[in-house]
This record gives C-alpha cells, structure tokens and sequence, in this order.
C-alpha cells in the first residue's frame, strides 16, 4: 500500500459529482484527491466530475475514484461510507484553495 505524502485538511465542503449526479460532503481534502462521504458510491476507476461550493461560489474539477466503500443508511452513524477521489484537473478556483492547504 503506498502512502500519501500530501496532507490532509479536515473540510466539509458540499460536492456534487457526475455521473448521476448526486450530492454528497467532504470530510477531508488534500493537494491531489478528497474523500466524499456518501451512502452511493462508483467504483474504483469511474471518473468523475466535481461542482464542489465553496467561499459563496463554485469551483470545477474531475478524477478517478481511488477506492470506495459502501454503508448501508441505517449504518451510516455508525460507519463512514463514501469514496477516494484523486483529481485529474482541477480549476483555477480549485486550485487556489489546494495551495492553501499546508
């Protein structure tokens, strides 16, 4: 298992993602992916597309899910479900935040 060298910054940011798009939260993000807490989750491999909120506006992104893990709802509390996403592009605005991370 490799291990990240990039840190994480705890953030809860509403995202939606593509395809299907569905809602889902953050829980943390870093400079190269994010993990969205959700109950519906892609498999690994599936790209996607992010509208992440933030500061009042949007920022754009896209990447390729990493792993994911399936809870069911009534677990949900008890169990955080959701996926790994590492991005492939990020916007301007996206990017601006990413840089802030440290």
């Amino acid at each position: 298992m490799e291990k990240r060298d990039n840190k994480r910054k705890k953030l809860r940011l509403l995202v939606q993602a593509d395809p299907g798009s569905f809602r889902a939260v953050t829980a943390d993000i870093s400079k190269t992916g994010m993990f969205l807490v959700s109950t519906k989750t892609f498999a690994p491999g599936t790209k996607v597309r992010l509208t992440i909120k933030i500061n009042g506006g949007v920022a754009l992104g896209a990447g390729v899910v990493k792993w994911a893990k399936r809870v069911p709802q009534a677990l949900i509390r008890h169990s955080r479900g959701g996926m790994g996403i590492e991005f492939t592009w990020v916007s301007p605005e996206l990017q601006e935040i990413l840089d802030g991370i440290s």
